[in-house]
């Protein structure tokens, strides 16, 4: 059975540099700060007043729509932490030596993509779309340029880039596993997915705009493949091979 991929060229359809990725967050930040987009894309997600997905839906199914995913996302990195250890024992270590790198690659995925994401979210002070008047908040929406231009320092948010999300999108770290190209793609579309699944449903309860989800996917895949791309988790001769 062969094996296929490479840091450099990604997952087969992806170029795999993070300064693109690094890049393209720089673009959304911009976006984020024309509001007249993101309150675009959020349209739909807002009628006659209220939330597609209401307080009340949120607090009922708490439990499953958001508590769930990240649980999940918690015992996966928990797994390949195990069989990353594990591959280090006389029994296991022939068995588990190509699962090695990708196993720290998706351990360190899962815990450095999130905790980025929230650590700037700290500095960047956006609020939530609910949280602004045109959504029947208090404070109006003033993208963080704007904000930093006018006043110099950011506001009192912590919404920008998005957090929840960001942990369906380490997800995507799944790809540097050894095995063939078309469960490779299968398994990074299954991040991208878990990602926007829990992003969209942050948008709709007026959470997070467009702009902040799309960041966060960004950021993502710029430490995902800068992971990739230091450890060599998914190049020919780390393990996995061609």
């Amino acid at each position: 059975m062969a094996y296929s991929g490479s840091a450099a060229r990604g997952v087969g359809f992806l170029p795999g540099s993070p300064q693109l990725y690094l890049l393209a967050a720089l673009g959304c930040t911009i976006l984020e700060s024309i509001p007249i987009l993101d309150q675009i894309a959020q349209g739909p997600f807002f009628q006659q007043g209220e939330w597609l997905l209401s307080r009340a839906f949120h607090t009922q199914y708490k439990w499953l729509l958001y508590t769930t995913p990240k649980i999940l996302i918690g015992v996966t990195g928990a797994a390949f932490l195990f069989l990353f250890l594990a591959s280090f024992t006389a029994k296991y270590r022939s068995r588990l030596h190509a699962w090695r790198k990708p196993s720290l690659l998706i351990v360190s995925s899962i815990a450095l993509v999130p905790l980025t994401v929230a650590s700037l979210k700290a500095l960047t002070g956006v609020y939530s779309p609910v949280d602004m008047t045109p959504y029947g908040g208090t404070q109006p929406h003033i993208g963080l340029l704007e904000q930093l231009w006018t006043y110099g320092v950011p506001s009192g948010g912590r919404s920008f880039p998005a957090g929840h999300a960001s942990g369906g999108f380490a997800l995507m770290s799944l790809y540097s596993l050894p095995v063939q190209k078309r469960w490779k793609r299968l398994l990074f579309g299954f991040g991208l997915f878990a990602g926007w699944a829990m992003g969209l449903y942050q948008m709709a309860r007026g959470e997070h705009f467009l702009s902040h989800t799309l960041t966060a996917m960004f950021l993502a895949l710029a430490i995902i493949y800068a992971l990739d791309s230091f450890a060599g988790a998914s190049r020919p001769g780390s393990g996995i091979g061609r």
